[in-house]
């Protein structure tokens, strides 16, 4: 039986984002086109006796972790005694709209189910996905899908895209529900329009709410991409273009020009992680 597994856990990027206002739940009710990208932490599972065990580089408390609360929630639900050891390396930026934390509780969904036989159905997995949190049902299948409801309606398209895509990431942290809540105060009227690439509802009260990132949004509008945005409620942009060179220089331009930030040249990826390791 697999007693560990090491995954790469991908980041994504809101292509597009359509925000249809507050349901009654109290989430928003949205449809995106999101592509997954090989910006990735590295997450570690593996069996223990007993509890969970998680270390990673942010500081969260065991209790406030969505990768903890995925592997209890499993634990729970399949009524396994044995515990998980989880390690998290962070390389996706935190507070950005690139779905990180998200991302690291989904992998240790489908590690944990693979870690204690028989695995769920897929159904059942996707359910207990969005009990967690509105964007862990998509890195389940990861790739190119069309998002809707609170995020948890997860729908695949095929081919994945083919650009490349410069990552831009400022040194803010964007709240998630503040931005929410300032684009509650701020809408005029019902965002009923299709889905069009590299437009985002909630940028304009992202860049309200923190005005120091309009520098970034401005020099990602200029670089002459094939289209470009910002990646959920901010605060990384993403320019995409369908040849290298163009990227490469996109990123080296923006590397020199912004060197208070981070700047990845990304791929799409077919899948929302990577078990690149299992051992007995």
């Amino acid at each position: 039986m697999i007693g560990k597994q090491v995954i790469a856990a991908y980041a994504k990027l809101n292509l597009a984002l359509r925000v249809h206002g507050r349901r009654p739940d109290r989430f928003h009710e949205i449809v995106s086109l999101v592509q997954t990208i090989d910006l990735a932490d590295a997450v570690t599972v593996e069996r223990i006796a007993s509890g969970v065990d998680i270390t990673n580089d942010l500081g969260i408390a065991p209790g406030e972790d969505l990768a903890a609360r995925a592997a209890h929630l499993l634990l729970q639900e399949k009524g396994h005694r044995e515990g998980m050891r989880i390690t998290v390396k962070k390389n996706i930026p935190s507070g950005a709209g690139l779905g990180g934390g998200s991302s690291d509780a989904a992998v240790v969904l489908l590690a944990v189910d693979r870690l204690t036989p028989p695995t769920l159905p897929p159904d059942r997995l996707a359910a207990i996905a969005a009990r967690l949190g509105s964007d862990i049902p998509l890195f389940l299948t990861g790739g190119l899908a069309r998002v809707a409801g609170r995020g948890e309606r997860v729908t695949p398209i095929h081919p994945i895209r083919e650009e490349q895509f410069v990552v831009l990431v400022p040194p803010v942290h964007c709240a998630t529900a503040a931005v929410y809540d300032r684009f509650d105060s701020c809408r005029a009227g019902s965002n009923e329009g299709g889905l069009c690439l590299g437009e985002n509802d909630l940028e304009r009260p992202a860049l309200a709410l923190y005005p120091a990132l309009l520098p970034y949004a401005q020099v990602i509008n200029r670089l002459g991409a094939d289209y470009s945005g910002m990646s959920g409620s901010g605060s990384a942009f993403f320019a995409a273009f369908t040849r290298f060179d163009r990227a490469a220089a996109a990123q080296k331009e923006l590397t020199a020009s912004f060197p208070e930030t981070s700047v990845y040249l990304c791929l799409a990826t077919a899948a929302g992680s990577d078990c690149s390791l299992s051992v007995g």
